[in-house]
């Protein structure tokens, strides 16, 4: 489960690069692989019963995985793809922001699956 987890969470990269291209058939390939990888491990998350440490340590890691990796690799392509079509094209503005909701869906899942877990795991060692 800790694997598939982290799957998903380096799924959110793959599902990224599509901010490069101008249109989405230039590369829905990037968006189906790295989609696949962040519903592996939102699933994985959902069906952990009894977590591991290092799951629950890489829990508590995702949120600033994202806030310090992903979210200004993000910034950082939309930049790219600025300077590649000279000028910010409108379907990497739209693409962006649905990535960012994606983001934040990941972020807050882990977050309460955390809590979750955390809670569950105080309850067994009390």
């Amino acid at each position: 489960m800790f694997a598939l987890i982290m799957i998903g969470s380096f799924g959110l990269a793959p599902l990224a690069l599509p901010i490069l291209e101008t249109s989405f058939t230039d590369s829905l390939a990037y968006f189906t692989l790295g989609g696949l990888e962040v519903l592996i491990g939102l699933i994985a998350m959902g069906l952990m019963r009894n977590p591991s440490t290092n799951a629950l340590s890489f829990l508590k890691f995702v949120p600033y995985l994202v806030l310090f990796l992903h979210f200004p690799a993000s910034l950082c392509l939309l930049w790219v793809s600025s300077v590649r079509h000279d000028g910010i094209p409108g379907f990497a503005l739209d693409y962006i922001f649905v990535y960012w909701m994606f983001l934040l869906i990941f972020v807050l899942i882990t977050r309460f699956m955390y809590r979750v877990h955390q809670r569950r795991f105080e309850k067994v060692h009390d």
